[in-house]
């Protein structure tokens, strides 16, 4: 039987094996964020419910920094640094998910004809712990990534992983929206699992870790001291953070950039999910267009990075922001224009009459949305590269990041509320007014960036040095 190669051994393995290790990081939460959100609409749960169940679920990636002392502390060493915790966490990932399925919620309809969804409360724990592993799996991932890749390969590298996790997101998403509509739901969500364990099959048997020098408590350190260290560290790690976002100016406007929308949000989360259905576009429809976002995103992902090495960090990052503001205000317009404000009830078997211009009207906004969203996406991670301070470089990235999908978490949270009404618990906004609000936060960012001065070049290259785990 000949020799099976090992991804990290080589330049192009290191960069598709990062590529399909990110493609089993988008797989369940395009599941989750589309396909699922889209058959509970279609049960007939109200955008409230929908946003807080997507907020909820994605709450263990707020405080993944804390997962990172743990990561680093306790291993096996015979077992691989890095690999031994990538496979336990899809390993519970690919559990926790096949559970969730077989414990799907069933909505019932009282007899005062209001709807409830038994098991949703189950449903949601299991995919709160299936985001406890995916969260354990992204910085085990990182980590390892920062031991093996290159200088030179770096960027690159980064690209394709955002570019792997959007095509894990278009399959776990539209994939099983196209497939639902040939062997029913149920069916097709078990795509999702077993591409999980086919990427955990190529870790196995394709992914070697070499010799690294063994940061932390060795494998064989005693359980109690272990532990010991990882709350110190985890202690240190959370005072650092503190003193230097709130000691320091450029800190300062760091957390303030992270923890507000970088553009408009609206054409892509909690809105999203309930007014396509609402319009009258078919599961496929909605696949399709899914895809096609992707697509474009994940092109202009890679090109957006390419271009603010050339002109400029936070002048391209502040155009593509911009940008995103265009189609969410667009369509905003549209939507008035057609007198189109609150979300219809649906019909008896979960579907709506369909609403040709503004169908047409949509898919342009989120192709454009689609744009701008891939363009700034890498640069916004790199602009936190460039504005870490050396001595804990890793530290306030890591932070910055889990902001990152803080305001992801609550932009969910507060879309679902809005676009609910008054008498199903939400605040009853029209779809023109949550379009507008969401619009206005995303120019927030824009007002910040100018005074965020990043490190000049010499700071630059000691976070190189010093801060090799930001990559």
């Amino acid at each position: 039987m000949p020799k099976l190669p090992n991804l990290l051994a080589t330049r192009r393995g290191r960069l598709s094996g990062f590529f399909g290790l990110y493609v089993c990081e988008g797989l369940p939460q395009g599941f989750t964020g589309t396909a699922v959100a889209l058959e509970f609409k279609r049960m007939g749960m109200t955008g409230a419910a929908i946003g807080t169940f997507a907020a909820t679920i994605m709450l263990p990636w707020a405080w993944k920094w804390l997962l990172g002392p743990v990561v680093d502390n306790f291993h096996i060493g015979r077992f691989g640094r890095r690999k031994q915790w990538i496979l336990t966490a899809q390993l519970g990932m690919m559990l926790t998910l096949v559970g969730a399925l077989l414990l799907f919620p069933q909505a019932v309809t009282g007899a005062d004809g209001v709807k409830s969804f038994v098991g949703l409360g189950l449903f949601s724990g299991m995919l709160l712990a299936h985001n406890v592993f995916a969260a354990s799996q992204d910085v085990a991932i990182d980590a390892l990534a920062c031991e093996t890749l290159d200088e030179g390969e770096r960027g690159l590298a980064n690209g394709l992983m955002f570019a792997g996790a959007q095509v894990g997101a278009a399959i776990g998403g539209s994939g099983v929206l196209f497939l639902k509509g040939v062997v029913g739901f149920s069916a097709a969500s078990m795509v999702v699992p077993l591409l999980l364990a086919g990427i955990m099959a190529m870790v196995i048997f394709l992914i070697i870790e070499g010799n690294h020098t063994r940061l932390g408590v060795d494998g064989k350190a005693a359980p109690k001291r272990a532990a010991v260290e990882v709350f110190r560290e985890a202690g240190g790690y959370l005072v650092d953070v503190v003193k230097v976002f709130f000691g320091t100016k450029r800190g300062f406007l760091g957390l303030l950039v992270a923890v507000v929308p970088t553009g408009g949000m609206a054409l892509s989360l909690t809105v999203s999910t309930v007014l396509t259905p609402t319009l009258g576009m078919t599961d496929k429809e909605i696949a399709a267009l899914g895809l096609v976002s992707s697509l474009v995103f994940t092109v202009c992902c890679m090109t957006g990075g390419f271009l603010s090495d050339r002109f400029g960090r936070r002048l391209t990052l502040a155009l593509f922001a911009l940008g995103t503001l265009v189609p969410t205000l667009w369509m905003a317009w549209r939507l008035g224009g057609e007198g189109w404000t609150m979300p219809l009830p649906a019909s008896a078997d979960g579907s709506w009459p369909r609403q040709e211009v503004l169908i047409k009207a949509w898919w342009i906004a989120a192709i454009a949305y689609s744009v701008f969203n891939g363009l700034l996406y890498g640069i916004r991670t790199a602009l936190f590269m460039d504005i870490v301070e050396p001595r804990i470089a890793a530290t306030q990235f890591t932070a910055c990041m889990a902001l990152l999908n803080l305001v992801t978490i609550y932009c969910y949270w507060w879309q679902g509320k809005a676009v609910t009404p008054v008498a199903d618990g939400g605040w009853g906004l029209s779809y023109q007014s949550i379009f507008l609000i969401d619009a206005a936060l995303g120019t927030v960012f824009i007002f910040i960036l100018p005074f965020l001065k990043p490190r000049n070049v010499e700071e630059r290259a000691e976070v190189e040095v010093v801060g090799n785990e930001v990559i």
